[in-house]
C-alpha cells in the first residue's frame, strides 16, 4: 500500500494538471470571445452592404420603370401618327385611281373624237367646196353673216355652263394634332454613398 506522501504527491500532481488545464481553457475562451466579436462585426458590415445594394437595386428598377414608361408613351404616339399617315396614303391612292380612270376615259374619248372629227372634216371640206362652186353668191353672204356673228360674240359672250365634276371627291382623313410628349423625366439620383458598383 502506498504511503500517504505518495498519495499526496499524486493528488498534488492531479491538482496541478487541473490548474494548468483550467488556464488553457480560460485562454481559449478569451480567444473564442474575440473571434465571436469579430464575426459579429463582420456580420453587421455585411448587413449594411446588403441594405445599400438593395436600395441601389430599388433605385435602378425605379429608373428603368420610368424610362420604359416614357418609351411606351413615345411608341403609342408614333403608332398614332403612323396610322394617320396610312390613312393619308389611302387618300392619295384614291385620288391617283380617280385620276387614272379619268385620264383613261379622256384618252378613249379623244381617240374616238379624233377619228370622228377627221371623217367629218373631210366630208365638210368636200361639201363646202361643192357648195361654194354651185352657189358662189350665197357663199359670200354666209361668210359675211359668220363675221357678224363673231363680232356679236365678242361683244356679248354666251353664259358658260358650270363644269360638271368627273369623279367623286376623296375625303382626306382627319390628322391628329401632333402634341409632343413632354419629356422632362430624369433618372432618380443615387445617393452618393450608395452608387452602383
Amino acid at each position: 500500500m502506498p504511503s500517504i506522501e505518495t498519495i499526496a504527491n499524486e493528488v498534488k500532481a492531479i491538482v496541478q494538471d487541473i490548474r494548468t488545464d483550467t488556464g488553457v481553457i480560460k485562454t481559449s475562451t478569451s480567444s473564442i470571445k474575440t473571434d465571436a466579436t469579430a464575426i459579429k462585426n463582420n456580420t453587421s458590415t455585411i448587413i449594411t452592404q446588403l441594405t445599400q445594394l438593395d436600395n441601389t437595386a430599388k433605385t435602378g428598377f425605379t429608373n428603368l420603370a420610368q424610362g420604359l414608361n416614357v418609351l411606351i408613351q413615345l411608341q403609342a404616339q408614333n403608332n398614332e401618327l403612323l396610322a394617320a399617315n396610312n390613312e393619308q396614303n389611302k387618300t392619295i391612292i384614291c385620288w391617283l385611281d380617280n385620276i387614272a380612270d379619268v385620264l383613261c376615259e379622256v384618252k378613249r374619248n379623244t381617240d374616238e373624237e379624233v377619228k370622228l372629227q377627221t371623217d367629218i372634216s373631210e366630208t365638210l371640206h368636200h361639201v363646202d367646196d361643192i357648195t361654194e362652186l354651185a352657189n358662189s353668191r350665197e357663199a359670200i353672204e354666209v361668210a359675211n353673216r359668220y363675221a357678224l356673228e363673231d363680232r356679236m360674240d365678242e361683244c356679248c359672250p354666251d353664259k358658260e355652263e358650270p363644269v360638271r365634276p368627273c369623279f367623286e371627291e376623296c375625303k382626306p382623313p382627319k390628322t391628329p394634332d401632333f402634341k409632343p410628349i413632354k419629356n422632362d423625366w430624369k433618372p432618380v439620383q443615387f445617393p452618393k454613398d450608395q452608387g452602383p458598383g
